[in-house]
Parts: structure tokens; C-alpha cells; sequence
């Protein structure tokens, strides 16, 4: 009987396998191999994910409504001093003046500063003349000047503050503030780093009547100003220290 051997050596061994039925693995495959792994997860249904929205909506809308008051403080403390700043509209000196009368403060402070005029024109404001103009005798009205500055111009008006308190050799533990609506807690903040941790700060907001402070967002001048209030008050806090 004659049996045919496979020539070249070619046999089949038991066990081994040929080069061409072995598999090849492609970069992509050992790629994802060495640094991706495939696990099992939770996710959000629709119905989930909507109502997640509903609540991020409800929440926002919530915030808000409460942004304006929220930064439109009004918490005064008491004491010898009230602030008045310099750049407010002249029916806000009217105010200030009543509560000066209300509070019986003894020196009504006008905190001049740099700003810039309908016109155009950078002029100095005070409001030492509106609080005159508006029954507060003139001895009891003093004027500071701040640095000629364009920028934090609260911050430099409240040093204006502290030192003409040190010229003058006064001690005081409170100091009151009148400023317009939004911007009344960034003014409180500024004030505190200004005078100090031995110096409390109370403020008094006058409403900014450009826009309705209870729905601030349908003008753009409430959105304007509410929200650049909110970011400058976020800075302040966040990243303004009392040495710049």
C-alpha cells in the first residue's frame, strides 16, 4: 500500500496553528484594550432628564427674583457717621438727608469720586451740595476727595473715608451707608475692606427708579444693571483684596 507524505516537511503537527489562521489585532483594538474599559451604567430617561430641566428652570427663576433684593441690602447699624456716595441721582441726596434727620447721626460724609457726566465730560461728584439742598445744615456736611482713579472708585472713596477720619483723630466702631439699590452690598463689602475689621458697616439701599427692583429683567436697564452688580459683587468677594 503506498501512502503519500506531504513534501517540504509540511506536515501537520498536532497542537500547532498555521501563521494564517491566527488573529491579528489591530492598533485600534489594543488601544482600547490598555486604556478603555466597558462597564455598565445608570443613565437619565427622557422623562428624567425633563424634569431635571423643569427644576434647573425652577430654581434659576427662583434666583432670580431674589437677585435684585438680594443685592439691594439695606442693614444699617447706627452711629456718628452716615456716608453718602457721590454719584447718586439728586432725588437719592433727598433721601439720604431724611435718613440722616432719622438717624441722628452727628457729620453727614460726602464720598467724592470720579465719574462721568451727561455730557460726556469726567467730572468730580460729591453730593455735598444735594445734601445741603435738601436740609442737612452745612457744618455738619463734610466733603472727602478720592484718588483720581477710574477704576474700584468705591474702594478708593472709602479710603478717602478712612483717612480723613484719621486726619481728624475721630475713633468710630460703625459707620453707616446710603447708596443706590444693587449696588449697596458691593459698596458694604468695599467699605469693610477699606476700614477695617474694627469698623462695622451697615448700608441703607436707595431704590434705583430707572427700573422696577421686583421685575428687574423685563428692562434692559434692570438685566444691565442687576447682573453687572452680581458679577461685581462675585469679584469683590472672590478676588479684590484691600492691598490693590
Amino acid at each position: 500500500m503506498k501512502i503519500d507524505l506531504p513534501q517540504n516537511g509540511s506536515a501537520h503537527r498536532p497542537g500547532s496553528t498555521t501563521l494564517a489562521s491566527s488573529p491579528r489585532r489591530s492598533w485600534g483594538s489594543i488601544i482600547r484594550a490598555a486604556f478603555l474599559v466597558r462597564r455598565e451604567r445608570w443613565t437619565l430617561t427622557w422623562t428624567g432628564k425633563l424634569l431635571v430641566l423643569l427644576v434647573v428652570a425652577a430654581l434659576t427663576a427662583a434666583i432670580g427674583r431674589g437677585a435684585c433684593s438680594f443685592l439691594a441690602i439695606t442693614n444699617p447699624i447706627g452711629g456718628q457717621f452716615l456716608v453718602v456716595e457721590g454719584w447718586m441721582p439728586s432725588y437719592a441726596y433727598r433721601e439720604a438727608a431724611a435718613q440722616f434727620r432719622k438717624g441722628g447721626y452727628q457729620k453727614a460724609i460726602a464720598a467724592g469720586t470720579l465719574d462721568w457726566d451727561a455730557s460726556g465730560e469726567l467730572r468730580r461728584h460729591s453730593g455735598g451740595d444735594g445734601l445741603v439742598r435738601f436740609g442737612i445744615p452745612g457744618e455738619l456736611v463734610v466733603t472727602t476727595s478720592s484718588d483720581e482713579v477710574l477704576y474700584d472708585r468705591t474702594f478708593h472713596a472709602a479710603m478717602a473715608v478712612k483717612r480723613w477720619l484719621q486726619d481728624q483723630g475721630l475713633r468710630t466702631t460703625s459707620i453707616d451707608i446710603v447708596t443706590i439699590g444693587p449696588h449697596a452690598r458691593r459698596s458694604r463689602l468695599l467699605y469693610e475692606k477699606a476700614l477695617g475689621a474694627e469698623v462695622k458697616v451697615g448700608v441703607i439701599a436707595i431704590e434705583d427708579r430707572r427700573f422696577d427692583a421686583n421685575h428687574w429683567w423685563r428692562s434692559s436697564v434692570g438685566v444691565r444693571t442687576v447682573m453687572g452688580e452680581a458679577i461685581a459683587y462675585m469679584y469683590v468677594r472672590l478676588f479684590f483684596w484691600a492691598s490693590q
